[in-house]
């Protein structure tokens, strides 16, 4: 997700709709020798993930597929019905749960990430820090408050998969306002022949919502930098009624040519029923990555994932399917792991939960859906 909201009475909320930020550039030009893809999505391929049990929730998966294993890190909850959020590792093997565990929590008060780590996003390359090459980098989510404000973007290093993983001391990306959703939902990718450096997108929600990349250099962490924030454009995005669009909540893939960054985000406008803090869908858009680094360009949609596809009310939270470098597996198509919720009454204009009838946060559970590039556009 990003955007894990708390609500007063402890129900879990994602951020309210905010006013977008839009760029006046011009676009680079997308490459004319290869027209735009499209897609084909597979409503048969709609398979389950990953149900946790009663009283827990999982969303914002980051998933990394290796052959027939795949790890799944997503935002959970370690204690039976507590919002407190971990990072759990959820390892398949033939689509089979093998384990399901915390990988990474709250660090002791005062740190920056001292009450949530929640919304990571895996990604491989060669990060040295201290004595130790790391193979790995999570990016996160933390906040120190019991709130659905200050967060910040940290990471966190390990050698292989499983961890353990060592965080870094101090936030990368930081908001200094406590009052405000600050800055989060994180999504990395490695930027192509550079194995220490990651495009890093990110949500960051003050006075308005929208998007941002930097590059980080993690090839010496003890001397890492990261470039002056982009902009990403907006142009393009469509919403669940068909309006112009913002972003936030989204994760980024790299195409098999490394020509392209492929997002899957969160489309508005929310619902007006419970929960009307999550989408009620995902969108599926493409944009080339010199685009992404300049700011610039219009984004072209591949497709909404809604519940006239999937039959689940709500269509949230999602992350692709990449490699470890997170470009996407296949070359001839996309897999997205979207979170699903049912829904309900109260209404957000008439709050009164002795009418729910969805307990939505306990709801929340990962199922995928795949779509194929139209034959002779391999991507």
């Amino acid at each position: 997700m990003k955007f894990p909201k708390k609500h007063a009475v402890t129900f879990a909320v994602s951020v309210t709709a905010l006013a977008i930020l839009a760029t006046g550039n011009a676009a680079v030009a997308q490459d004319a020798r290869t027209p735009p893809p499209e897609l084909q999505w597979d409503a048969s391929s709609l398979a389950a993930v990953y149900d946790p049990p009663a009283g827990f929730y999982a969303y914002a998966p980051s998933i990394i597929r290796e052959g027939n294993t795949e790890w799944i890190w997503t935002c959970h909850n370690h204690e039976e019905r507590v919002i407190e959020d971990h990072i759990y590792m959820t390892k398949r093997v033939d689509g089979v749960v093998t384990e399901s565990r915390s990988v990474l929590q709250a660090s002791p008060a005062p740190a920056w990430d001292s009450f949530h780590a929640c919304d990571p996003s895996v990604v491989a390359g060669r990060f040295e820090y201290g004595d130790t090459v790391y193979r790995y980098a999570m990016f996160y989510l933390g906040n120190d408050l019991d709130a659905s404000a200050h967060n910040q973007v940290g990471v966190a290093f390990a050698t292989s998969p499983a961890g353990p993983w060592v965080k870094y001391p101090e936030p990368l990306v930081t908001s200094a306002r406590v009052d405000q959703w600050g800055a989060g939902q994180p999504t990395a990718i490695a930027m192509p022949g550079q194995p220490g450096k990651v495009l890093l997108g990110y949500t960051r929600g003050d006075t308005s919502t929208r998007a941002y990349v930097s590059t980080v250099d993690l090839s010496d962490v003890d001397g890492l930098s990261v470039s002056e924030p982009v902009l990403v454009p907006t142009a393009g995005l469509t919403g669940a009624d068909g309006s112009d669009d913002y972003l936030n909540g989204f994760d980024m893939a790299l195409t098999r040519n490394a020509k392209d960054v492929v997002v899957v985000r969160e489309q508005h406008p929310y619902p007006l029923d419970n929960p009307w803090w999550i989408g009620p869908a995902v969108q599926v858009d493409l944009l080339s990555l010199e685009n992404v680094l300049a700011g610039m360009g219009t984004w072209k949609p591949l497709g909404d994932i809604d519940e006239a596809l999937t039959g689940f009310a709500r269509n949230h939270n999602a992350g692709l399917v990449r490699d470890r470098s997170g470009r996407l597996v296949s070359p001839h198509g996309v897999e997205v792991v979207f979170t699903d919720s049912c829904s309900s009454l109260p209404t957000v204009d008439n709050p009164d939960w002795s009418q729910a009838t969805c307990d939505s946060l306990y709801s929340y559970d990962l199922w995928s859906i795949s779509a194929e590039w139209d034959r002779g556009r391999g991507h």
